[in-house]
């Protein structure tokens, strides 16, 4: 029996037609909706991977079980497990990223192997999740069991899922050791920690930027915009531009794919692009539930259009973003580790002061050389070191000083220019607050990585160059550039006490407000232009 008030069933339902056989030992169950119509009765022929098969009088359905609640004896039971570390963090992050983690210290610390498993007890196969439809907000648990190689059990990890303050909330009553989370902690998030005797998230040993997350503007490979704006992907996605030729296209109907506005996956995009705007998805777009069925969809369709994390975008062509003062920024992995594409976000890992024990070892994991390769089998942007010429960044700094600069500033571009044809950049790249010449954590893990790439690579030079936003006179700027780039030299030798940076010449350099990466139009913009950049000849 079906009983549902609304054609909504199948943005959480999926239908299938004989495509597993009926088990002997099925048994009758009911599947009603925590907060939708959905009210399914029908025999259960498995609970898996988070979603329940049950197969009804018109065919079988698949319904994540986060969306529904169970009733019947065949209505899997909860499992009771003793947690050894608790760990928080969003859906994705819980069910991906963590365990692969956590996999990754239990095979090098503890010789030991790494299952997830729901909250029913059924494993999860972390490596093929795809949490597109998993509703924002809903909380959900999971164990990750560790057995040795005889198969004894080890430990238990505890993880949860939450979102936003509820984070810091459960860090701040000692709920979770550990949380995950994709966005820096806010003053408030801060203050509760505090009180909760957590200590200071700000402290070096208790913040690690672990990763990034981008996004991008995903196209069929037949359709050659050359770019958009984020106002346009705005416009695209709340229905306001319907039509291809409005954008610079063809004449030609935009089609939107886009997840359902309810979850997780969609959330991530809304912060990024609906921010401080009342515009919402249009209702005429078609709501996908995962990520391969969103990028499948646009490669059956030349008009499709859609927003998806950058490393599962698949043959899909992501389309690069033009921004308010016409800089073009290319949804690349090196850009994306550099920070300076607008459609991305961090993501960081957070600790209590008083971890010990399993939470402590995962801890220091995470300030391992093995992260990076974890971070990236689990699909996101690690932080790991890449070098890139500048032959587009070359092009813009020569096309300025054909526009003709004054005499003084051509001089500089000039110099500017004949250092970028000759030497390559790294994408690890430092950042400061206004006026500050001040490494922050991130910073200083990246300066550890920074010495250990240019130990092995051994570049004949290394030129440290420092930039700023456009606040201010052009002469303060110019000085407080060179000053950042000094300061940042001084502590690479510093920090590189055994030897790593000999035979490399060594030198630093500052233009300031010259070349922006970012629009210096908004904070954020100015923030990304104040930067100091590590150029290498190799």
């Amino acid at each position: 029996m079906l009983g549902f008030r609304s054609s909504h069933l199948f943005a959480s339902a999926t239908i299938l037609a004989g495509c597993m056989a009926t088990s002997a030992f099925a048994q009758e169950v009911r599947l009603i909706g925590k907060d939708s119509n959905i009210n399914v009765t029908g025999n259960l022929l498995s609970s898996s991977d988070g979603k329940y098969l049950v197969e009804t009088d018109i065919g079988e359905f698949v319904i994540n079980q986060d969306l529904v609640t169970c009733e019947g004896d065949a209505c899997p039971q909860a499992k009771d497990y003793t947690y050894s570390l608790e760990i928080t963090a969003p859906d994705e992050l819980a069910e991906v990223l963590v365990p692969i983690l956590a996999e990754g210290y239990a095979a090098e610390a503890l010789e030991a192997e790494a299952q997830l498993f729901d909250s029913n007890g059924e494993p999860v196969d972390t490596e093929s999740t795809d949490v597109g439809d998993h509703k924002y907000g809903h909380e959900l648990d999971f164990a990750l069991q560790l057995t040795d190689l005889e198969g004894e059990d080890v430990a238990t990890f505890g993880i949860h899922t939450a979102a936003g303050s509820r984070l810091f909330e459960r860090l701040a009553k000692n709920e979770a050791s550990i949380i995950f989370s994709q966005s820096a902690a806010r003053k408030a998030d801060r203050a509760i920690v505090s009180e909760g005797q957590g200590g200071n998230l700000r402290d070096f040993d208790q913040e690690r930027v672990i990763a990034v997350d981008g996004y991008a503007m995903i196209v069929n490979p037949l359709n050659q915009i050359s770019h958009l704006t984020v106002k346009q992907a705005r416009d695209i996605m709340s229905g306001d531009v319907t039509n291809w030729s409005e954008v610079g296209g063809s004449d030609a109907p935009i089609h939107v794919y886009s997840f359902d506005p309810d979850t997780e996956a969609f959330h991530h995009i809304e912060k990024l692009l609906f921010k401080k705007s009342d515009k919402t998805l249009t209702d005429q777009s078609s709501i996908v539930h995962n990520r391969t069925e969103l990028t499948t969809a646009i490669m059956e369709d030349v008009a499709g259009f859609g927003i998806v994390n950058y490393s599962a975008k698949r043959s899909s062509r992501a389309v690069p973003l033009r921004t308010t003062c016409g800089i073009i920024q290319d949804p690349s992995t090196f850009n994306l580790k550099t920070e300076e594409y607008y459609l991305q976000e961090r993501v960081v890992a957070y600790n209590r002061s008083d971890v010990d024990g399993y939470a402590r070892e995962l801890v220091d994991f995470m300030d391992s050389e093995s992260l990076d390769g974890l971070v990236a089998k689990a699909g996101y942007i690690d932080l790991s070191i890449t070098s890139d010429s500048q032959e587009r960044a070359a092009e813009r700094l020569l096309a300025e000083l054909e526009e003709g600069e004054n005499e003084y500033e051509a001089e500089l571009v000039e110099d500017l220019l004949k250092n970028m044809n000759t030497h390559s950049r790294l994408s690890t790249t430092f950042r400061f607050a206004p006026g500050s010449k001040r490494f922050d954590n991130k910073a200083e893990r990246d300066l550890a990585r920074m010495i250990k790439y240019l130990a092995d690579k051994k570049p004949s030079e290394v030129v440290i160059v420092g930039f700023t936003d456009n606040k201010g006179p052009f002469d303060s700027n110019l000085l407080i550039s060179q000053e950042r780039a000094e300061a940042a030299l001084e502590h690479l030798k510093e920090v590189a006490t055994n030897g790593e940076l000999d035979g490399i010449t060594l030198k630093s350099s500052g233009y300031g407000e010259l070349e922006p990466v970012a629009c210096n139009d908004s904070p954020r913009g100015r923030a990304i232009n104040r930067r100091v950049e590590v150029w290498i000849v190799e």
